[in-house]
């Protein structure tokens, strides 16, 4: 039996219990059913299953809640071709270490002076780093902070702290609440509802805050092109056609851009009569397009024929701007590839099992961020799908000089799933970072536009459906303490942790929590 006031939270099976109500808790405050008020106290049942407990039990309960909430939130991976229940373990349990070592971690730290409503949002937050920035294996997707895309005041941290300052409250608050359940802790509880309560009235006063930038009219085009429509020539002539009926759609009303979605024509640059095709629209509507072209590459590595993972092909993920009376210019490559989906991670080290690692496609990273330069000088930064994830790849394009962030997406693979939702998340806390517009042009949705402030101006909010979403937005002006300082928060707490390692205070009393 559990109680609020003594030390044991029962036997194994409600500590269990506990550990997977973290995991439904966390589940439900992303896409869908998106209720992002439970993130605030969803960390509360996994604390209390651990309270007691030494490091090694601590890490198992962490692992199960951290894999349960995993396997939720990524369920959708099961529409993707090749897929199975092997992958979505595997996936599950590595991203269930994180939770995994943050119970850990805590019961590590325990006793050594620093009380657990600085030490638990510390370390989550240091983690969260971490898995952002793990190489080939970094994943930051659905973070806690993305859990709060709809609270616009607790957003505005973001432009000091980038994500992980949200991330650092809402961890804070369950481990608020726990301290209460289980050591009637109340200064540390009230401390952090008055710092919290203080970040939402300092969100709330920005919000209220003109930019002082001028504004833009843009437009996305949401084509729904499916995988079948790609397969034949005829097919491909049609979804131009599509691409052009809601170009001229969207142009109705003057626009200064309108972007089409990742992937929506092939071999631009290979195709003299496409090229003056999309030249020829983007001069009858008199507007600049963003395009989003898959291009083969005859220079790719041959795939390795003792080990047959990788298909003979390569290919460039790329945007282009096509601009009205003037020739094709350079395009931007695709940087951070999808691994395991468009590339296969240490080819040349590692002879991956064939039950692991089917064949995919072998994509060629670009070498390059490319700015667009709109007619009237405005510079766009473009990101091609996962790029929109990574805060510190997205802050570059916006340090360089991007007034205008252009998102191309194609989540066609995950069908009708939370998962382009869950993906458009990351794109409003980029926004906010670095206080610029973020454009999302999606191929089967949900496109929308994204101002400074984290506000969705405008969208087609189905999936799977045709449509055009436009706006006027405020250009940014320039970035953010954050676009120019980058993740020092993050630092300055993984420091205060290792402090706390290396220098531990004297534990007085009855440690606080």
């Amino acid at each position: 039996m559990i109680s609020v006031t003594g030390l044991a939270w029962g036997g194994s099976a409600s500590r269990v219990a506990l550990a997977l109500l973290t995991a439904a808790l966390l589940v439900f405050s992303f896409p869908n059913p998106d209720q992002g008020w439970l993130a605030w106290v969803a960390l509360v049942p996994l604390l209390l299953a651990c309270h007691g407990l030494g490091a090694v039990a601590a890490f198992a309960l962490g692992l199960l809640g951290g894999t349960t909430a995993a396997l939720g939130m990524f369920q959708w991976m099961f529409e993707v071709t090749g897929f199975g229940l092997h992958h979505a373990l595997i996936l599950g349990l590595y991203l269930g270490l994180y939770a995994a070592a943050w119970c850990a971690g805590l019961v590590l730290l325990a006793g050594r002076g620093v009380p657990l409503i600085v030490t638990g949002p510390a370390l989550w937050v240091a983690l969260d780093y971490l898995k952002a920035h793990a190489g080939f294996m970094a994943l930051p997707w659905a973070t806690l902070a993305h859990s709060q895309h709809r609270n616009l005041a607790v957003l505005q941290l973001a432009t000091l702290t980038g994500e992980y300052g949200i991330t650092f409250l809402v961890v804070m608050a369950s481990v608020a609440v726990a301290g209460i359940l289980m050591r009637r802790a109340w200064p540390s509880a009230v401390a952090a509802a008055f710092i919290i309560a203080l970040v939402h009235g300092a969100g709330a006063v920005a919000l209220s805050q003109p930019i002082g930038a001028p504004s833009l009219r843009v437009a996305v085009v949401q084509p729904s092109i499916l995988i079948s429509e790609r397969r034949t020539a005829a097919d491909r002539a049609a979804t131009l056609e599509r691409l052009e009926r809601l170009t001229q759609s969207a142009a109705a009303e003057r626009r200064a851009l309108i972007a089409w979605p990742e992937t929506a024509v092939l071999d631009l640059a290979k195709d003299p009569a496409l090229i003056e095709r999309v030249q020829a629209l983007a001069q009858a509507v008199g507007t600049p397009l963003v395009v989003g072209a898959s291009e083969f590459v005859k220079f790719a590595r041959p795939a390795d024929e003792g080990k047959g993972k990788v298909l003979p092909v390569g290919s460039y993920n790329s945007a282009y701007l096509v601009v009205p009376g003037q020739p094709l210019g350079a395009p931007y490559h695709k940087m951070l590839l999808v691994p395991f989906g468009e590339y296969l991670p240490l080819r040349s080290a590692v002879r991956w099992p064939a039950w692991l690692v089917p064949k995919i496609f072998n994509s060629v990273p670009g070498d390059g961020q490319q700015l667009f330069a709109l007619p009237d000088g405005t510079l766009v930064g473009t990101l091609i799908c996962w790029e929109n994830l990574f805060a510190s790849f997205v802050r570059a394009w916006v340090r360089d000089g991007a007034r205008l962030l252009v998102q191309l997406t194609n989540d066609n693979w995950f069908g009708l799933t939370a998962a382009p939702w869950q993906h458009n998340l990351a794109s409003v806390l980029r926004a906010v970072e670095n206080r610029v517009p973020v454009v999302i042009a999606s191929n089967t949705g949900p496109s929308q536009i994204v101002d400074p402030h984290g506000r969705i101006r405008a969208a087609v909010p189905w999936l799977f459906v045709e449509g055009i979403a436009a706006a006027d937005v405020r250009l940014g002006s320039g970035g953010t303490v954050y676009t120019r300082a980058g993740d020092l928060f993050v630092l300055a707490l993984v420091m205060a942790v290792a402090l706390t390692i290396v220098y531990p205070r004297r534990k007085r009393g009855r440690s606080a929590s």
